[in-house]
Parts: structure tokens; C-alpha cells; sequence
């Protein structure tokens, strides 16, 4: 990637984690800073630290991106910026802006659509990732949409084949799923239309496919897009609706739910995985209940708070459940449906989004630095 202005190169990181697709509470995005400015360098970090505000001066960087908004709507976190006592961090974004220094947040939408950190991480731990974790829908809530979409036919492959590689027809174990009918298509242009096919003021009927295919609830800004821009049209015809049932526990489905559910490569010991969760995820301890397998063969993984996912880690039946934090109910409950629960520290188990997003800036030739702060420690 030639050497771009920020805004361009948050479009890019966008293309992969749409801010649609994070939770309705959460604050992802631009939040300080001039976009416009052509970017110097990449500060990555898991939380907004005096420390790593440091080091992006230190790099002379002009872009810092990290996990955890400082920012929160309804009342939590920062309200106002007032540089003073009342908030190290209100002084920090001031300071950042004052630097000309913009910061990026990518939370739950990195956690929901980044799957090539979900992947690395699981074969870190000598498992391939089978499925992703998330919770049963809420009353009124609906986590699959189905887009029906009117083709001419000689196109229908392309704009076909553009929408499964932005994530539409995942269902389970398989991708690359629709239904296509072909029939016709009428209408006139009116005048100030440019038509791909047929003349002004004349009346025209068409052969097209109808193509009907599945996406998860937050992509449709993306899904949408992708369809104007391979489909010929000047105005294109397209229907979304909202899907009932439920998507199967099954499949990595890009932007649906968290973490993963794995198989490792080899059946191990407890005692081994322990050293291997340890050196993957580079903690000394973690808090643990008495229900350990002797054996290893599933597990799960999700970042940050995993206590509400406890019950969709036991359907899936795993062994191992490796997460931030679940609380002492969580965990007794984990027990009692069979699962061992690994609880890394909230910040310990978000270690893979610094290497994902070095990963990222790597791919893109953009020059970066990491800074791995643990806000917690063994004593």
C-alpha cells in the first residue's frame, strides 16, 4: 500500500471490520484527530495509556489504534474533554489532538469479523477453529438477513461471486449458498436516466436473475455497496429481509459472534495445554476451577468478559473453555456443565489484537510498532 491518508487507510481496515457490525452499547471508530493528514507511522495498544501516547511520539506516529474505547455513550466512560484532574484519559486524547495525533478504536467489531486472528490463535494453540461463539438472539432480535436481488443474466456470476467474498451465503460448513431463478425485468428510463441497457422514454423487458442469499444482521452497508458497485445498473432492485431461525453453531461466519470453538490437531494432556495456553497468550497464571480433564480435545476461546457465553461454550461440549474473566457464578456454572475455564485477565486475553493488527500494517507495507502493556500482574 503506497503511503495513504488515514482516512483511506481506516476505509481499508473498515472493509474488513465494518463499525455496523459492532454491539449497539459500544464506541468503535475515529474518536481524535484530522483523518486528512497523510499517515506516518502506526502505534498499536490494547487500552489508551499515557505510556502509549508516549511511544507514538517518541515514533513520530500519527495514528494510534486500540482495543478499548475511552469513549462510551449512556453515561459511562468520558462524557466531556476537560483537561484536569478529573480524568487521566480526558488529558490524553487532549494531548493526542494537540499532537495531531489521530486514535482508532476497534472493539466489538474486531471481535466479531477479524477471523484471521481467530484462526492464527487457534493454530497457535495447535487446534483449527470449526465455529464461532455467540449467544442466543434476544426477543425481536435477528442475527441472519436474507438480501433477494435482481441480476441481468450475463452479469449475474460477477455480482454473484462479489457478494459470497464479502461473507454472504455462509450458513454452517458451508459458504457460497443461494438460490437463483431467472425471469424478467421491466421498466422505462425517464429523462436525466444513463441506462446500462434500453433508451430513454422507451419501454424494456429484460431477462434476469433473481438471486437470493443470506448475510449477518450489521453487514448490510457493505453488502449493499458490493452490489452497486459490480452490479451494471444505474438503479439497482433489491429486497432485505429479516430471517427468524436462528444460524447453526456451526462454521466460521464473518461478523457473527465471538472467539471460536476448535478440535485440536492432537488429543493432550491438561497439564500440556496449560503450558501451551500460558507461552500463546504469555501469562505466568490464570484463575481455574477443580472440574480439569485429563484430556484435551476441544475447546473454546473468547476474548474479554466470556460469563455470557457460558452456556453456548457447554453445547458445543467442550473441554477447555480460555477466556478473560467470568466471575465466580460463571465459573461454577462452567463446572457444572463439565467445562474447565481457563480466566487469562480481561486485557491478558486480548494479546492476539496486537498481533492481528501488526499483521494487518505488515500485509499493507506500513510502517508500526506495538506496545504490550499487562495492566494486571502476578504478585
Amino acid at each position: 500500500m503506497a503511503t495513504p491518508k488515514i482516512h483511506q487507510l481506516i476505509e481499508v481496515i473498515e472493509m474488513r471490520i465494518p463499525t455496523a457490525c459492532a454491539e449497539s452499547w459500544d464506541s468503535v471508530g475515529l474518536i481524535c484527530g484530522d483523518p486528512s493528514q497523510a499517515l506516518k507511522a502506526v502505534v498499536i495498544g490494547v487500552d489508551l495509556t499515557e505510556a502509549l501516547l508516549e511511544t507514538a511520539l517518541k515514533k513520530k506516529a500519527n495514528l494510534i489504534v486500540i482495543h478499548h474505547p475511552p469513549l462510551f455513550p449512556k453515561g459511562r466512560g468520558i462524557t466531556k474533554l476537560v483537561k484536569g484532574k478529573d480524568s487521566d484519559l480526558n488529558t490524553i486524547l487532549l494531548k493526542a489532538f494537540e499532537a495531531k495525533i489521530c486514535i482508532y478504536v476497534a472493539h466489538t467489531n474486531f471481535d466479531r469479523c477479524a477471523l484471521d486472528g481467530m484462526i492464527a490463535l487457534a493454530e497457535d494453540l495447535g487446534a483449527v477453529a470449526k465455529a464461532r461463539v455467540w449467544e442466543a438472539p434476544e426477543e425481536g432480535e435477528t442475527l441472519l438477513k436474507k438480501l433477494v436481488a435482481y441480476i441481468p443474466t450475463e452479469h449475474y456470476e460477477k455480482v454473484r461471486d462479489a457478494l459470497y467474498e464479502v461473507g454472504c451465503g455462509h450458513i454452517g460448513n458451508y459458504d457460497s449458498c443461494g438460490f437463483a431463478t431467472v425471469g424478467f425485468g421491466n421498466f422505462r428510463p425517464l429523462d436525466g436516466s444513463n441506462p446500462a441497457q434500453g433508451k430513454v422514454g422507451k419501454f424494456e423487458q429484460v431477462e434476469e436473475v433473481r438471486m437470493e442469499t443470506i448475510f449477518v444482521s450489521g453487514m448490510e452497508g457493505i453488502v449493499i455497496d458490493t452490489l452497486k458497485h459490480v452490479h451494471p445498473y444505474e438503479e439497482v432492485a433489491y429486497d432485505i429481509y429479516a430471517v427468524e431461525q436462528s444460524p447453526v453453531m456451526k462454521g466460521l461466519v464473518w461478523g457473527l459472534g465471538y472467539g471460536f470453538v476448535a478440535e485440536l490437531k492432537k488429543p493432550i494432556s491438561y497439564a500440556e495445554f496449560v503450558k501451551r495456553v500460558k507461552k500463546v497468550f504469555q501469562v505466568e497464571a490464570f484463575l481455574t476451577h477443580q472440574q480439569e480433564p485429563k484430556m484435551v480435545r476441544k475447546i473454546a476461546f473468547t476474548p474479554g468478559k466470556g460469563s455470557s457465553f457460558i452456556r453456548s461454550v457447554g453445547k458445543h461440549k467442550v473441554d477447555v473453555y480460555v477466556t478473560g474473566e467470568v466471575g465466580y457464578h460463571g465459573s461454577l456454572e462452567a463446572a457444572r456443565n463439565g467445562v474447565n475455564v481457563m480466566e487469562l485477565g480481561h486485557r491478558e486475553s486480548e494479546h492476539y489484537f496486537l498481533k492481528t493488527i501488526a499483521a494487518w500494517c505488515k500485509e499493507w507495507e506500513l510502517p508500526h510498532s506495538v506496545l504490550d502493556e499487562r495492566t494486571q500482574k502476578i504478585v
